[in-house]
């Protein structure tokens, strides 16, 4: 079996950046952009813009008959230029009805009260979610809306 290092160092300049670390099962000094953890060669990511929204979720009746998300309306955020690809971060927060936030969180429940957010970028546009229901006792009303917060970097050039 062929040996794999998965951290290079080189300062000979030859081969561009002293420092490539890969994923395990790569070969850092022969291993291609997506195989990589870290590459010297690459720019660094930048914060380029960051917003929120507030999203409102669906009902307890919309969830009984199939309806699991609820999406707010795109917002323009980022015009990419040709060969670079915007990365994003999401994270939610709620408001329980009294005032009082949730501590943000990145990844949804298991309580669809509670519920979760989140969303995308798509032609150039965050696209935001909202997982939350409405409360059975009065299954036509909303829940309390939900926050979602979004960064978003793009390469240095």
């Amino acid at each position: 079996m062929a040996r794999r290092r998965r951290v290079r160092f080189d300062g000979s300049g030859q081969t561009g950046s002293p420092l490539r670390i890969s994923v395990v099962g790569a070969d850092a000094l022969t291993a291609q952009f997506n195989d990589l953890i870290f590459d010297g060669n690459q720019p660094p990511l930048r914060l380029w813009g960051t917003g929120f929204t507030s999203v409102v979720g669906i009902t307890f009746n919309e969830r009984l008959f199939g309806k699991n998300v609820s999406e707010g309306a795109p917002i323009p955020v980022v015009a990419v230029p040709p060969g670079l690809t915007p990365v994003f971060i999401t994270h939610w927060r709620k408001d329980d009805g009294l005032g009082r936030l949730y501590t943000p969180s990145s990844q949804g429940t298991n309580n669809g009260l509670l519920g979760g957010g989140g969303g995308g970028i798509c032609s150039g546009f965050f696209c935001p979610a909202c997982f939350s229901t409405g409360a059975p006792a009065v299954p036509d009303s909303l829940p309390p809306s939900t926050f979602v917060n979004y960064c978003v970097f793009k390469n240095a050039a």
